[in-house]
């Protein structure tokens, strides 16, 4: 038996998210230091990136505005609660405990990498907005330190988008590699949900 563990629109906010973070990226890059193998119109690839920056920044909205209306913002952010199965969720991570900790749809990990991705996309759309528009943001830039201050934050955050990627599909593989598919057909196998359920630990904390 089936169940459903994406709905569509969770599919669609992941997967044009995550198709927008690797564009940026790539574009972001390439007009920091363009490679002389790969010669690309620069013109192109800033409009490119200014493309994607807004698709970036209205599927957010529409990402939180799903969560909201459906009453479900608190499986994606870390809560103080969540900390409590933090040690517990490390034990597993590092195969020290065997049994599948039960944290409902998303563990604290992915929690805290949903939560700081959010944020990360508004201080990008921030700064992205004040590099695009710097004749009218110098009070921003007084702000923030100055337009090269707001180049490195902007930067920074690109960095950390680069290096989150694989720790989330870490994630993703060391719970469940059932959840990655899903995520394509959006559908989980029920027995797969009572093996880990029947792994739980007992001395799970909630």
């Amino acid at each position: 038996m089936k169940l459903l563990l994406y709905p569509l629109p969770i599919r669609l906010f992941h997967w044009v998210m995550s198709s927008a973070v690797i564009v940026l990226l790539f574009t972001g890059l390439y007009m920091d230091d363009p490679w002389s193998r790969l010669q690309l119109p620069m013109e192109a690839v800033r409009k490119t990136h200014t493309l994607f920056s807004s698709i970036l920044i209205v599927n957010l909205v529409g990402h939180l505005y799903y969560y909201l209306y459906t009453n479900r913002i608190t499986e994606i952010l870390i809560l103080p609660r969540d900390w409590v199965n933090v040690p517990s969720f490390m034990r597993y991570v590092f195969f020290i405990s065997e049994g599948h900790p039960n944290f409902g749809r998303y563990n604290p990990g992915q929690k805290l990498i949903f939560s700081l991705w959010f944020l990360a996309v508004i201080i990008v759309a921030i700064t992205g907005s004040a590099m695009l528009y710097s004749g009218s943001s110098q009070w921003l830039q007084w702000k923030l330190g100055g337009l090269n201050a707001i180049r490195m934050l902007h930067y920074s955050v690109a960095i950390f988008f680069a290096m989150s990627i694989p720790l989330h599909l870490y994630l993703v593989f060391t719970e469940s590699p059932a959840n990655l598919q899903a995520m394509f057909t959006g559908y989980i196998h029920k027995e797969m949900e009572v093996e880990a359920k029947t792994n739980e630990p007992k001395d799970l904390l909630s």
